[in-house]
């Protein structure tokens, strides 16, 4: 009975399955997918690393080992690197403190690496670039294709955001559509009247049954490497000088929101979780670009 119960202790203080009950729990607390994957990739990496240390029990996880673990790890490695190694040891040291196998979180106190500010802006169209684009886009592509390269330079959002939405996100009458962004969260984003007119005209094109917004040749949804592609096509044909992205067209949009709409209207519109992230844009700003995105080409082509 003894070693039983001696068994039972070790057992509750085991650093991998005291691990997987920390996935576990951040599974069922609503973690995105990509994040459990990467929680139990560095996991993991730290459980191999303790065994090789000879160290089996959470007890044994003492604050300056973490971080002789995390100089190790990142020697040669870059700060996001780090910060993830930081975030999934952050992560266990409170599900630790949490079940109360430990008396105080072993990694509380690591810090995640500070980033320095981008030493190049984003690149973006210029107002004539833009206005060449959209006309060769409108004039020369299909209505699919002038309406992805529409959406991403007026809303701003990212190329799989576009990808994965629904027919049944389309609100055109209330000039908005809900987009699952980055981070898991729903985003109803804002769409001028030129845009909802342009959606509307494309929906009543569609003749098959599939849910997607935007449909290939086969009526399957497009891809995200499909839009790249086709985005870096047209920017080729309408002449521009740069190898179009769709981050080019997202920045095009970020710097007329950073122009138009303070901090906490510009972290909306741009899908961003964090107000840091739309810091960038504050530097940008070109006023002529209002009335460049107010008078979309479609809309006059339309009054024709």
């Amino acid at each position: 009975m003894h070693e039983n119960q001696d068994v039972n202790i070790v057992s509750r203080y085991n650093i991998k399955p005291l691990m997987l009950l920390c996935l576990q729990t951040e599974l069922d607390r609503g973690l995105s997918k990509n994040s459990i994957i990467e929680l139990k990739r560095y996991l993991n990496e730290f459980s191999t690393y303790c065994e090789c240390q000879d160290i089996y029990s959470v007890k044994e996880l003492t604050p300056p080992f973490l971080k002789d673990y995390i100089d190790q790890r990142c020697k040669s490695a870059g700060p996001n690197l780090k910060k993830a190694i930081v975030w999934s040891l952050r992560k266990f040291g409170k599900h630790l403190a949490l079940l109360q196998v430990v008396e105080d979180d072993p990694a509380r106190n690591l810090r995640h690496p500070k980033f320095h500010p981008r030493s190049e802006l984003p690149e973006y169209l210029s107002a004539s670039q833009l206005k060449n684009l959209l006309e060769y886009a409108v004039n020369n592509l299909e209505l699919r294709d002038f309406a992805i390269i529409s959406l991403l330079a007026t809303t701003g959002l990212r190329p799989n955001e576009i990808a994965g939405c629904k027919r049944k996100n389309v609100h055109p009458n209330r000039h908005c559509i809900h987009v699952h962004v980055k981070g898991g969260w729903i985003k109803e984003t804002p769409v001028s009247a030129s845009m909802a007119s342009i959606l509307t005209d494309y929906l009543s094109t569609r003749k098959d049954d599939c849910r997607a917004l935007f449909v290939n040749t086969r009526g399957r949804p497009v891809s995200v490497s499909w839009i790249q592609r086709m985005v870096k096509s047209a920017g080729e044909n309408a002449g521009l000088s740069l190898s179009l992205t769709c981050n080019h067209l997202r920045h095009t949009f970020g710097t007329h929101a950073a122009d138009r709409n303070g901090k906490i209207v510009r972290k909306a519109l741009m899908g961003h979780q964090r107000l840091g992230t739309t810091e960038i844009y504050t530097h940008l700003s070109p006023r002529h670009f209002k009335a460049l995105m107010n008078l979309h080409p479609y809309q006059a082509i339309k009054e024709l």
